[in-house]
């Protein structure tokens, strides 16, 4: 049986790199996609923290049904505000619009 250690390992690799990913890069949909990795990242170490807990076994995997269902709602709003910002700059890199106002003054 693998060890618990190398599931969070994977979690905190996988928590960091979207947490990389959401500072460093500017364009909205990449953000969008850090987050999930985020998100990815905490249901993989609920998941082990509830697999080698044996009186969480089932709460582990009930809180992650429960943060799909959040995520799929949090996706879908964020799509829609990437459409809204489009539609407003003509782009989803959130650089230009700031570069714009900056050249305008």
């Amino acid at each position: 049986m693998i060890p618990l250690s190398w599931y969070l390992v994977l979690a905190f690799m996988l928590i960091g790199l979207g947490a990389y990913g959401m500072m460093v890069k500017r364009n909205l949909i990449r953000i969008l996609v850090s987050a999930e990795i985020m998100g990815n990242g905490v249901n993989v170490a609920l998941v082990a923290v509830a697999l080698y807990t044996p009186v969480f076994q089932f709460t582990g995997q009930g809180l992650i049904i429960l943060i799909i269902s959040v995520a799929a709602a949090h996706t879908a709003l964020a799509m829609v505000l990437m459409l809204m910002y489009h539609r407003r700059y003509g782009t989803v890199d959130l650089g230009k619009p700031i570069q714009e106002v900056q050249q305008g003054e």
